[in-house]
């Protein structure tokens, strides 16, 4: 990789670790401060949901703009988006001010789509699960000192310390990434697909788009896989504190806290993996294998997590709930890029995310609607849904790569 490539990395990923750190901060705690404001009914799981169910809509369209007028555009957007939501999140004084903070959040959140492509832009198709094990570095790192960050300050500066706190650091970031960040799409590329569509500034037709993509076997099936997994994962993630809570009968502050330690731990062998060993990994197993594995663990910690009958062995079970996911988001990332041209890299890689958001908005929906009816189903659930990927993995995943049309 030549050295402007590894700079240009390097500024994404500072850019990419800010922002989640904030995002850290903020999501162990929706939960919880749900319940704080008396959500009731399915409040708790619309607020869950919502802040994914805004970005499944608005991540395609983030990256298809994003293909005509550069990344760095959108990439300073998301930002400044993002530094308002945390503040109006921050000061929400009831419940419906905590939604529409979540929601406005949601619109802005195209950092990762965007952040992708601007990893494919720089990279070559050989180094492009190495430059995505960056973003999940920087997710790893970004859940390792986020959810401990905003346990501690809301259990001592009060509930909206998390909030204010990640908007501050959203908007030194926002000035960081304003002189630092260069941009990676080249001109050329950017006025062809303008000479393309020369009437067209919107994805008008995105449902087309994505028919016409899910129908490529290779793509499609790994976009449907990219989606399970998220959708999995995701009726566990807003679900951790409340079980913590219920389980060792604690107050908000005290389990915000208690979550953001465990997942300080998963965070931090996930950004060792991600950010150094998938480099070692992926010329000796390849990607497919590496999914694989990944579906092995997350089934482990997924069976286990809800029958643990101490806080302590939650700490042996993040080993596992780190190695799956820190195995499976790079390769499938990859796996998707590698699917297509390098001119609708932010199109599609825009469609993963949105799908990812879509999942991310429907599996906190259904984690926190079938945990208020008992708190085991969301990870029985969840299970069901990777034990099917793991039995189809032997056909499907590990199989000779599909032809290209």
């Amino acid at each position: 990789m030549a050295k402007n490539q590894r700079s240009s990395l390097f500024i994404l990923f500072t850019t990419v670790l800010t922002d989640l750190i904030g995002f850290g901060m903020v999501i162990p705690l929706i939960g919880l401060y749900g319940l704080h404001y008396e959500a009731h009914g399915l409040q708790l799981p619309i607020l869950g949901g919502i802040y994914s169910f805004m970005q499944f809509l608005f991540s395609p369209i983030w990256g298809y703009i994003s293909d005509r007028v550069g990344r760095r555009p959108i990439l300073l957007l998301s930002l400044a988006g993002s530094t308002l939501s945390y503040l109006i999140f921050g000061l929400a004084p009831n419940y419906s001010w905590l939604l529409i903070s979540r929601a406005f959040g949601g619109i802005f959140a195209a950092n990762i789509s965007t952040a992708q492509a601007y990893v494919a832009d720089v990279t070559s198709p050989a180094e492009r699960a190495k430059g995505m094990g960056l973003i999940g570095a920087a997710f790893g790192i970004g859940f390792t000192l986020g959810p401990p960050l905003g346990g501690i300050a809301s259990a001592q500066l009060g509930l909206a310390a998390p909030g204010l706190i990640a908007s501050g650091i959203c908007g030194l970031n926002l000035l960081l990434a304003i002189f630092r960040l260069p941009e990676s799409l080249a001109p050329e590329n950017r006025q062809t697909q303008k000479t393309q569509r020369k009437r067209t500034l919107l994805p008008l037709n995105l449902p087309q788009l994505m028919a016409s993509l899910l129908k490529k076997e290779e793509l499609g099936f790994f976009l449907i896989t990219f989606f399970l997994v998220t959708f999995a994962f995701s009726i566990l993630e807003q679900t951790f504190s409340l079980l913590f809570q219920v389980k060792f009968h604690l107050e908000t502050g005290e389990a915000g806290l208690k979550t953001g330690f465990i997942l300080m731990t998963a965070g931090v062998l996930g950004a060792l993996v991600q950010g150094g060993l998938i480099r070692r990994l992926v010329p000796r197993f390849g990607e497919r294998k590496l999914l694989f594995a990944g579906l092995i663990f997350n089934l482990i910690a997924i069976v286990l997590f809800p029958f643990m009958t101490s806080y302590p062995p939650y700490f042996i079970l993040s080993i596992p709930l780190a190695l799956g996911s820190a195995l499976i988001n790079p390769s499938l990332s990859a796996l998707i890029s590698q699917s297509v041209g390098v001119r609708d890299q932010g199109s599609v890689l825009g469609l993963s995310q949105g799908l990812g958001s879509l999942a991310r908005a429907g599996g906190p929906f259904c984690g926190l609607l079938t945990f208020a009816i008992r708190p085991e189903l969301p990870y029985f659930i969840a299970g069901c849904i990777t034990l099917s990927l793991v039995v189809l993995s032997p056909k499907l995943i590990l199989k000779r790569p599909f032809n290209h049309e």
